[in-house]
């Protein structure tokens, strides 16, 4: 399974409810073998490729597909 954990920052501007700027930080990436490689041809070459790296993401296997976690949301006011 590929896991992601993101911290976010949200700014805000005095008096309103939604944030004008959402800044998103990947902080650690942990990346599992492809279960369902797909293999890749140019011309005479062929190489064996991540499903997460070629196919839509509701066509890639378990481990490829990605999972994000938010580890930390911080908010500013500005």
């Amino acid at each position: 399974m590929s896991v992601y954990q993101v911290r976010v920052t949200e700014t805000y501007a005095p008096g309103t409810d939604h944030p004008w700027s959402i800044t998103r930080s990947v902080v650690s990436a942990e990346l599992s073998p492809c279960l369902a490689p797909i293999t890749v041809r140019l011309g005479r070459h062929r190489r064996r490729v991540r499903c997460g790296d070629r196919v839509p993401h509701a066509k890639q296997c378990r481990n490829c597909a990605p999972r994000i976690v938010v580890t930390e949301v911080r908010r500013i006011t500005a």
